[in-house]
């Protein structure tokens, strides 16, 4: 019977930086649809979003893995291989056909937002003394919690919204199948309910984080996907959703292996000062050889015309993708190398 609440570190940060992101963004979105709906991601909105968040949330991964001496000398060959390999098969898949590497990023992307979720709830009900079925039931909820909002995108393919560029999702549309996984989806959520009442009834004690990434996780991505089809109240959902949990758990695992790696403002400068440096740069170079898509936040070489060689861009672009790219790969080890007796989350 689990007598507490299965908190990994301190509630309050919790609560702050994993739990509430996903509902809060949603709270807004309603109370100020209006201007949600009328409005594009504009410049602010894109620093605040995609540069400050998204970019940002990748490079954290340095401190996680490569800047973490005992974590980096313990996985070397890994954390070496991965970059290079993902390189060399981004720059082979862009120069065979630019817009197939886009739809491939596109959806490890994807998997890898879907897979941080199922983390989570495998972090928050790690102390629970749950049977077979019971863990089961918890996996295919927070999977169907995702991937039937990705599957109503595919069935119902929309101008509106892209992961990365335009037609970066193939296309599924069918009726008869939209109608199949909305069942479905209806079904598995009863189901899971079902089992959390009994569940909390028996320990006498509702999970309450687990619950609360559970709910975050159905309202965000349905409301961004499903409900509303803006580009910008999804990247708001999206991004927020899932790059402030994850420089959160970053923060969390620091906190327990460094001890002066703690929550105060220098801290908190210095961290972020890192990130923000990082993806300014990034995106910089971005603008610069690639898109010319923000001169106001990149004023550099602006009279320069974007790159155009297919064999340059080839290099280039899965160059420039290759810490999102390593990142997506790490995610998929993060949640087992979190047993290693370094890092005591």
């Amino acid at each position: 019977m689990t007598t507490k609440q299965p908190w990994l570190s301190d509630p309050q940060k919790e609560i702050g930086l994993i739990l509430a992101p996903s509902l809060l963004p949603v709270v807004a979105i309603f109370i100020f649809q209006d201007y949600f709906i009328s409005h594009e991601v504009s410049s602010f909105w894109w620093v605040l979003l995609v540069l400050c968040i998204d970019v940002s949330h990748v490079y954290s991964t340095l401190f996680r893995f490569y800047w973490d001496k005992p974590t980096f000398v313990k996985y070397k060959s890994l954390l070496i291989t991965i970059p290079v390999t993902a390189f060399l098969i981004g720059a082979g898949l862009h120069f065979y056909d630019s817009m197939l590497f886009w739809r491939i990023l596109a959806y490890v992307a994807a998997f890898h937002f879907v897979r941080q979720q199922y983390g989570f709830i495998r972090l928050y009900s790690r102390k629970e003394a749950a049977s077979k079925l019971f863990r089961t039931i918890d996996t295919v909820a927070i999977y169907n919690a995702t991937l039937y909002p990705l599957l109503y995108w595919h069935l119902h393919l929309t101008s509106k919204l892209s992961w990365f560029v335009q037609g970066d999702f193939v296309a599924l549309k069918s009726i008869i199948a939209s109608d199949i996984v909305q069942g479905i989806f209806i079904v598995i959520i009863v189901f899971y309910m079902l089992k959390e009442a009994w569940v909390s009834y028996q320990n006498k004690l509702l999970n309450i984080p687990k619950n609360m990434i559970m709910l975050g996780t159905y309202l965000s991505w349905y409301v961004g996907i499903i409900t509303f089809q803006g580009d910008l109240i999804f990247t708001l959902l999206n991004v927020v959703a899932h790059g402030i949990p994850y420089m959160g758990l970053i923060w969390i695992h620091g906190e327990k292996k460094a001890p002066g790696f703690s929550f105060g403002w220098k801290g908190i400068a210095i961290f972020m000062t890192i990130l923000l440096g990082l993806a300014y740069f990034e995106e910089t170079l971005w603008d610069i050889l690639v898109w010319k898509d923000h001169p106001d936040i990149f004023p550099f070489f602006t009279a320069h015309d974007p790159l155009d060689n297919p064999f340059i861009l080839s290099v280039i672009v899965p160059l420039l993708v290759l810490p999102q790219i390593t990142h997506y790969v790490l995610d998929g080890f993060i949640w087992r190398f979190s047993k290693d007796s370094q890092a005591r989350i």
